[in-house]
């Protein structure tokens, strides 16, 4: 499965939601929620106070978390058991002008800083502020990634957990929002849609399991409207208008600049242009039941380039309602097209030659929750296409989720990641004095997304206080079992490019820890206790165990099971 096709298709599947699509963010709904209202107040004078020209609304979060994962190496004995501490802040705000507008801003500050004052003194950065870490009394800018920690950049056995410098301030978004009399036009750096879904991940608490540590976003105008209530008013209709954004037929177009490098040079641009539909019904009354917060969307978006004549098109389903006790969620996304870029980089890599390679992924998950009392018993069902040819010359058939979707808690979001990331660190090695434009070896590196497997994961909540109480107490647990989407099994797409040898491909592929490729990746137990304090401040510890499958085995057909204990703290309002 070739996970490096991210680098090319994640961003088209990604941007198939509008502004439209999900709620916004707490922080930022009050600018979403009223772009469509009308523009003129009835005011009694007498009553009434004035009108509200100018609105300000913030937010902010805090999170400290510390994990410790043993092994993070399944059969290997240069790095066992990782432990750290990070935390991050986020914050939100939203300048509204009734009646014209609004400018919303999202910043990270400390983003994965590692807690402490890190790093050496003297030598490259990162550098701690002392030379005794008896002495230290204030701590640094430094995280921690997957880099060379030995001396042959070769050898994939040499990568491993090293610090790194980190941007004490990150701005995820900024934009603008214009309330026109026939719709909403939004402009600037913006989330690819609010929410979760497989293609995009605004970075928000959305997350059943873990935390979300990264906000898809992307440089975008866009242009939403009602297009129910624009017949309406086409037709003369003397129903009220409805111009809320949870209830009638809406509509979305949008360019999105992805990439322009030599401004000089118009045939290195990267864009994307895109439509989507949504049906919205608050409340309905369908087949003898009550049904709520219905939501079907579809869209289609192309991406286009020049340069390595690329050419790629993407059409997304997203579906979600209650029924009774009952919530459903059912999303798919297709992805066709074709391509020089992937094939360019991975050609040098194998010293084969490039060509244009067709793209064609799918990605699927459906989600079943049935309440019943203070018991929430889930069934969830996920789907990313593979790919165990990683030639050149063939077709690349590789979907992945979006990074901050998490299934489960360790086997895709810890072991793979770091497995992925030391072979990517080999790949990028061997290209570095290569003569290529094209770098695809960086998404090759899966960074904890879901991809080239077909899961089950059923899961049970249990909420023990009543919802009327300022403190609630849960607990949850689940049984991820996932197999390999593509037939050939788990294949890594750098170390098996680089062992080719001949005509056949599968005689030379190897996984992510050096043995054969198989297909089941194995079973992990993922367990969850979590407190919340008036819906502000939680607390949340979670354990999951893994239990590899022959798709994790090295060469010696070798895997120890790998467990991780989590917990942090979450103060948001």
């Amino acid at each position: 499965m070739r996970t490096y096709v991210v680098c090319t298709v994640f961003a088209l599947a990604s941007l198939w939601i509008p502004a439209f699509a999900q709620d916004p963010p707490d922080t930022a709904a009050s600018a979403q929620d009223e772009t469509l209202e009308p523009q003129f107040e009835v005011i009694d004078p007498v009553t009434s106070p004035p009108p509200k020209k100018w609105d300000v609304d913030a937010g902010a979060e805090t999170r400290l978390r510390s994990l410790r994962i043993d092994p993070i190496e399944l059969s290997g004995t240069d790095i066992n058991v990782i432990h750290w501490s990070e935390m991050r802040a986020r914050l939100d705000a939203s300048v509204r002008r009734a009646g014209i507008g609004a400018v919303t801003i999202q910043l990270d500050a400390l983003d994965g800083v590692l807690l402490g004052d890190n790093g050496q003194f003297v030598g490259p950065p990162p550098n701690s502020n002392t030379g005794v870490s008896l002495s230290a009394k204030k701590p640094n800018l430094t995280r921690w990634e997957v880099g060379l920690r030995g001396e042959d950049p070769l050898d994939r056995d040499a990568y491993g957990p090293v610090l790194a410098p980190i941007a004490p301030i990150e701005i995820n978004h900024l934009y603008a929002d214009v309330n026109l009399p026939f719709g909403l036009l939004r402009f600037g750096r913006q989330p690819l849609n609010y929410g979760a879904t497989i293609t995009s991940h605004d970075g928000g608490r959305h997350n059943r399991w873990g935390v979300s540590t990264y906000s898809d976003s992307v440089d975008r105008i866009l242009f939403g409207t009602k297009i129910d209530e624009a017949v309406k008013a086409m037709i003369g209709s003397k129903e009220p208008a409805d111009l809320s954004l949870d209830n009638g037929v809406l509509l979305a177009v949008f360019h999105d600049w992805m990439k322009q490098d030599d401004i000089a040079f118009f045939k290195d641009d990267l864009r994307q242009i895109g439509v989507a539909v949504q049906w919205r019904k608050r409340e309905a009354d369908w087949f003898g039941a009550a049904w709520s917060d219905f939501l079907l969307s579809m869209g289609a978006v192309r991406l286009r380039n020049v340069k390595f004549d690329s050419t790629a098109y993407g059409f997304p389903t997203f579906f979600s309602t209650q029924v009774g006790d009952v919530e459903l969620e059912a999303q798919y996304m297709f992805i066709t097209g074709a391509s020089n870029e992937i094939s360019e980089g991975f050609a040098a890599l194998a010293s084969k030659p490039s060509v244009r390679q067709d793209i064609i992924g799918h990605g699927a998950r459906g989600v079943v929750d049935w309440h019943v009392g203070p018991v929430t018993l889930t069934l969830e069902g996920d789907y990313a296409s593979g790919d165990d040819d990683p030639r050149s010359t063939t077709a690349v058939t590789s979907f992945s989720f979006a990074r901050d979707l998490n299934v489960g808690l360790l086997m895709f979001e810890h072991i793979i990641a770091f497995e992925s990331a030391r072979s990517a660190g080999v790949g990028i090695e061997n290209l570095s004095g290569a003569d290529v434009e094209s770098f695809p070896l960086t998404e090759a590196s899966t960074e904890g997304r879901f991809t080239n497997a077909i899961a089950a994961f059923p899961q049970v909540r249990i909420d023990w206080l009543p919802k009327r109480l300022d403190h609630k107490l849960h607990t949850q647990i689940g049984v991820l079992l996932a197999w390999s989407a593509a037939s050939g099994g788990v294949v890594d797409p750098i170390m098996t490019s680089l062992a080719e040898d001949g005509n056949r491909i599968d005689d030379d592929a190897v996984n992510y820890h050096g043995g054969r490729p198989a297909r089941r990746y194995g079973t992990e137990i993922d367990l969850q206790l979590g407190y919340a304090f008036k819906d502000n401040f939680f607390f949340i510890v979670e354990g999951a165990a893994l239990f590899p499958g022959p798709a994790l085995w090295d060469e010696n057909q070798d895997a120890v099971n790998s467990y991780l204990v989590e917990n942090r703290f979450v103060l948001a309002f």
